[in-house]
């Protein structure tokens, strides 16, 4: 038999992810739809799974074209709430806090219709993310602060940068 390198478990017998976020203050919650007699009913976000105690400020939704990329996206003081409700999508994120104890930390989580999570991520954790698959992906954001369209609270850099060291494109 060819040797090789083991898979190593992702989650438990019930299908609950095993490894938690690797960067400081990211929250997850893989979400199960529930079947019903027209399809499946799925909840995106709930004040009791206690996430991360922010209100919700906003909501919105972003399209995005098969292999679309969104480049890489940080932000000073709001909390980002993502979940992908159509479609599949890679979000990346990168830990640029420096006072972080994950400080330069990468980490990736899939998620879509057939496989639903929530991702919390905190102020300065830079994130893009990349549609998956032939579809259109849908994301739906629930901030805890509402845009603001004279001051952006908006950190861009190219999905290429050196300054992260994972290329989104």
């Amino acid at each position: 038999m060819a040797t090789g390198t083991p898979d190593r478990q992702t989650v438990t017998p019930d299908w609950l992810v095993v490894d938690a976020p690797t960067i400081d203050g990211v929250a997850l919650k893989e979400i199960r739809p529930v079947a019903t007699s027209t399809g499946y009913l799925t909840e995106v976000f709930r004040e009791e799974w206690n996430l991360d105690g922010l209100p919700v400020g906003q909501v919105f939704q972003r399209s995005l074209y098969p292999g679309a990329v969104t480049g890489w996206h940080a932000h000073g003081v709001t909390t980002d709430r993502l979940f992908c409700a159509a479609g599949s999508v890679r979000i990346s994120l990168f830990d640029g806090r420096k006072a972080s104890p994950t400080f330069g930390t990468v980490w990736h989580k899939i998620a879509g219709a057939v496989r639903p999570a929530i991702v919390v991520i905190p102020p300065g954790v830079w994130h893009g993310v990349v549609a998956l698959g032939p579809d259109i992906a849908m994301v739906l954001n629930l901030v805890d602060k509402a845009y603001a369209y004279d001051a952006p609270d908006h950190w861009r850099l190219p999905p290429d940068t050196e300054q992260i060291p994972y290329k989104l494109a």
